[in-house]
């Protein structure tokens, strides 16, 4: 019973370093299981990160409706000549990128963008961005467009950039990657913008 009960423990022992090795990797593929079921890639780490064609269009589509939407509503309401030439500016140019995507969308007879629909509506994270904006007035109010502009374009720029290298679509990859650059310009311009409203 002995040498039986020493033969069972020494095959845990043995086999325990096996099996500890084993759970990291059952954890990884859990993890890429679920990114992929969300859209994602197994190495995606934030939203900015997708690359699924359906989800790159939704988002850059509510990203060029919170853009528009939080302008004109800058237009209206700044007295700061500067933030209000930034938000015509704002306006314009994804206004330009809105009808760029929907064209592309009309266009596309290959999956998966044949029957993709754009976007009516915000999602809850920009509509709440916007009522907030619609709560501030005077000098609150161009310091927090212009940090929500910085934040924004900061994300537009992110997922620009990871679908330009990386997306599943070539069309939508080379759109990607061609708007970068102007994404890029509107980034720099709202850091500057956010450094001169905030005295």
């Amino acid at each position: 019973m002995r040498k039986l009960a020493l033969l069972a423990t020494t095959a845990i022992i043995i086999a325990a370093p096996a099996f500890a090795q084993t759970q990291p990797e059952r954890s990884r593929a859990a993890q890429a299981q679920n990114a992929q079921s969300q859209g994602g890639t197994p190495a995606a780490g934030t939203r900015a990160e997708v690359v699924n064609a359906t989800e790159f269009v939704r988002m850059a589509a509510v990203s060029d409706m919170f853009e528009i939407e939080s302008s004109r509503l800058a237009e209206q309401r700044s007295q700061n000549a500067q933030v209000k030439e930034f938000a015509q500016h704002m306006v314009r140019d994804h206004q330009k990128t809105t009808t760029e995507l929907q064209q592309m969308i009309r266009q596309a007879s290959a999956a998966p963008l044949s029957g993709l629909q754009m976007p009516q509506s915000l999602d809850q994270r920009h509509q709440a961005m916007v009522q907030q904006l619609q709560g501030a007035q005077g000098a609150q109010f161009d310091r927090l467009y212009a940090q929500q502009q910085v934040q924004a374009h900061q994300m537009a720029v992110d997922m620009f950039r990871n679908y330009g290298q990386s997306g599943d679509n070539a069309a939508l990859k080379q759109w990607a990657s061609q708007t970068l650059p102007t994404l890029q310009q509107h980034l720099q311009q709202a850091q500057q913008l956010q450094r001169s409203t905030q005295g």
